[in-house]
């Protein structure tokens, strides 16, 4: 999966514009192009239920949207439909307009909101942000004192998970699981606190803990820390332009144990990948490495890791199917965003795919490993870091990882499907509203039998659930735990 979870909103001037209601018609032009590109481009909507429920879920969109309807209005019909296909790369995302239509009714907290892992923190708001945010009365003082980030743990008379129980309808997630929506929610938590639950107070109770100290403050509302906001978000937009090009790490931690980072799988493939893995697998066997710890925090995925795998498993090891559900056709809809890699690679996909059907080799896409020099293939112990961010090929890593090399799980639940899931993504743009609808024409099955408890399988052996770590102090704390779990 690339780029569908971080989406940079820019303000370049703060306006607070009135929340505008569309005509009736173009909310159904809108749901015509969103029912016609899901329906023709969807990998498979029967995934988590019968594809008669999820055409049942469309009719209620449709006549909620015969009623007009505002913007905030209209993407909390369209997200709480998509959530419920239960696909995490199947997702619509807001606009600055709508984003705008936010702001403007000015009841959010004076201070940032950051999720880590699955707590909420706040953040120090920029002093741009003084002229922004509410800071009338005592709020001035309150605001200042909030000097880094300290643990929420509720507002409004309601926890963070609370909160994030409203919030999780609104966020698309496999198999509908909130684990994943902690990650989409991460950089916009007051955004989508305010679609699920907008205030209508003038204050808000909060309760936070500083250091020793658990400290209940009412904060009146204004306008969110857009300048802070913005800042955090333009930070984490280049780190992950960073993360998307980087092929992985390979080191060894103190002389026996081999670490492998993956931040992402987007780059991962190729000569250049091929080189790195070869070549660090022969320094596991030349070192005569016995344990392994695959790292796979904050990875959302990108290719599937099948050739990895071979290193782990041998050649010629079933790991499951690879299906273009939905190939391109010759004619396509006009709203499909074609020129970019995503859609270039879904061509290319689509074209093999129909010439393996030909050869007869298609064989409903299992994917076995191929061959690889048999001295290379580790045997030892292997640990594995997840968490909440860990999806899509990442999270069917850690599930092949996991069951047929016996690794140890360690982290948080992994926020991807151990079984299967749609993906290859592609953008459509709604002609009104101008959401932007991420569809998914593939459909991808681990090796394992269908399970009525699909998230049992992801409880890690070693649940960490850190309070605040500084970004230079998270790698090594995770690093420490997984040395510890081969003890």
């Amino acid at each position: 999966m690339r780029n569908i979870i971080l989406i940079i909103f820019l303000f370049p001037t703060l306006t607070f514009a009135q929340v505008k209601r569309g005509s009736v018609k173009k909310q159904l032009k809108d749901f015509e192009v969103f029912e016609k590109v899901l329906v023709a481009k969807e990998g498979r909507l029967d995934l988590h239920q019968s594809a008669d429920t999820m055409y049942h879920y469309l009719s209620e969109l449709e006549s909620s949207l015969s009623e007009e309807k505002d913007l905030l209005e209209q993407y909390r019909l369209y997200s709480s439909t998509l959530s419920k296909l239960g696909c995490g790369h199947t997702q619509i995302h807001p606009t600055t307009e709508l984003l705008r239509a936010w702001l403007s009714s000015r009841k959010s907290v004076p201070f940032d909101l950051i999720i880590q892992g699955k707590k909420l923190y706040t953040g120090k708001i920029d002093s741009d942000d003084y002229d922004v945010v509410n800071m009338n009365g005592a709020n001035e003082k309150l605001v200042k004192k909030i000097k880094g980030n300290y643990e929420v743990l509720s507002m409004n008379h309601q926890t963070f998970p609370e909160m994030m129980e409203k919030i999780a309808p609104y966020l698309s997630s496999d198999e509908d699981k909130i684990d994943f929506k902690y990650h989409q929610a991460s950089e916009l938590f007051e955004f989508y606190r305010h679609l699920s639950d907008p205030y209508d107070l003038d204050s808000v109770q909060v309760i936070y803990v500083k250091g020793s100290d658990t400290i209940s403050a009412y904060f009146q509302l204004g306008a969110a820390p857009v300048n802070t906001i913005n800042e955090r978000l333009e930070e984490s937009a280049s780190e992950d332009a960073v993360k998307q090009e980087e092929i992985g790490t390979f080191h060894i931690e103190k002389s026996k144990v081999g670490v492998f980072r993956f931040r992402s799988f987007t780059a991962c493939t190729g000569k250049e990948y091929n080189a790195f893995l070869e070549k660090s697998f022969r320094k596991i066997q030349s070192k005569k490495i016995e344990k392994v710890i695959v790292d796979l925090r904050g990875n959302t995925g990108g290719i599937m890791q099948y050739d990895l795998m071979r290193y782990f498993v041998g050649e010629d090891v079933e790991l499951g199917r690879y299906v273009v559900e939905k190939p391109k056709k010759f004619f396509e809809t006009t709203h499909l965003k074609k020129r970019n890699g995503d859609y270039r690679r879904h061509k290319w996909m689509s074209r093999v795919q129909r010439l393996r059907k030909w050869m007869n080799t298609f064989e409903d896409g299992i994917v076995r490993t191929t061959p690889i020099d048999d001295d290379l293939v580790f045997d030892g112990d292997i640990v594995v870091i997840t968490d909440e961010s860990t999806f899509s090929s990442a999270s069917i890593l850690a599930c092949h990882l996991k069951t047929l090399c016996d690794a140890k799980l360690v982290g948080r639940p992994a926020g991807g499907s151990f079984y299967r899931g749609n993906a290859g993504t592609l953008v459509a743009v709604l002609p009104n509203s101008k959401f932007r609808l991420l569809v998914n024409p593939n459909t991808f099955y681990s090796h394992l039998p269908d399970s009525t408890t699909p998230t049992e399988i992801k409880v890690p052996d070693l649940l960490i659930e850190p309070d605040y770590l500084v970004p230079r102090k998270v790698e090594k704390f995770y690093l420490k735990a997984a040395m510890e779990a081969f003890e």
